[in-house]
């Protein structure tokens, strides 16, 4: 599991350098207008992702604060990592 959160990370950093890349120099012709729609779509996705994932299992899940970043850059691969964190974010009930 971890292998694909880390393949999904690359992936999305790879996404984010061509949209910023897009947004520092523009691609010639109407790949920066794609580009800018793209980004535009990407963050509003992601967002809607954070607004869902937040609502749902706010109270089931423990947060840390930096997992909202998480999902807003990296989207579902976020997600997955915050579930896949979960197991040694629970308290340790210590056994008598």
């Amino acid at each position: 599991m971890s292998a694909a959160i880390w393949l999904g990370r690359a992936l999305f950093a790879l996404v984010w350098g061509a949209m910023l890349a897009n947004l520092v120099w523009p691609f010639p012709g109407k790949g920066y207008a794609l580009f800018l729609i793209l980004l535009l779509i990407l963050v509003a996705v992601h967002l809607l992702q954070l607004l869902m994932f937040r609502t749902v299992y706010a109270t089931q899940l423990q947060w840390r604060r930096g997992d909202s970043w998480h999902i807003i850059i990296f989207g579902i691969v976020g997600w997955m990592t915050i579930l896949h964190a979960q197991p040694q974010r629970q308290p340790q009930v210590p056994r008598s």
